[in-house]
């Protein structure tokens, strides 16, 4: 009995221990213009990212729109173009930061969007294939529904926290915009 109480002890201490950025349900990613939240651990300065590193991709559901945002320590042109029902959204930067690569899953979120997936792509020429492109970042978009597949209005600039973002806003989708049909009244 005293050893599963002691084992109780030690599993409760440190669960109550772990107050990290990384509990369940708690967003603990960028947040545009505001300075990055220390953690509770004093860790060793991290060197900032080289300039032309795409740092950050977020997603924020806004009243069945999305933006989609882009940090980065220094300023980068931004350019998009659709390819069948994806956006792909070009950004001249060179480098991808720590997990910029992961899928950014937004299915679930009541939005227009579905997914969103960045990777590096290199120059390439005029072809039959497709247009001229530089190297640089390629973020493709996917939409839920493919009448909502178009591009997104853009917006720059430096924030308080010194980092440059690119805004990409969408309105909601169009089955978000379809009206309810009137019922009939129960007899």
């Amino acid at each position: 009995m005293g050893r599963l109480l002691l084992v109780l002890l030690v599993l409760a201490r440190t669960a109550a221990a772990d107050s990290g950025p990384h509990r369940e349900g708690e967003y603990g990613g960028v947040v545009p213009g505001q300075p990055q939240q220390p953690s509770q651990k004093p860790a060793r300065p991290k060197r900032p990212p080289p300039k032309g590193t795409l740092t950050w991709i977020g997603f924020e559901a806004k009243n069945g729109g999305a933006q989609v945002f882009f940090q980065s320590t220094g300023q980068f042109e931004i350019s998009q173009h659709m390819e069948g029902a994806i956006l792909v959204v070009h950004l001249s930067l060179t480098r991808l930061g720590q997990n910029t690569w992961r899928l950014v899953d937004t299915r679930f979120f009541d939005n227009p969007i579905a997914g969103i997936v960045a990777r590096g792509v290199g120059a390439r020429r005029a072809s039959k294939k497709g247009a001229a492109r530089t190297a640089g970042i390629d973020v493709r978009i996917s939409f839920k529904n493919p009448k909502d597949a178009h591009e997104g209005t853009v917006k720059t600039g430096t924030e308080a926290d010194g980092m440059f973002y690119a805004y990409l806003d969408f309105p909601e989708g169009a089955e978000a915009k379809q009206q309810p049909t009137a019922q009939e009244p129960e007899k």
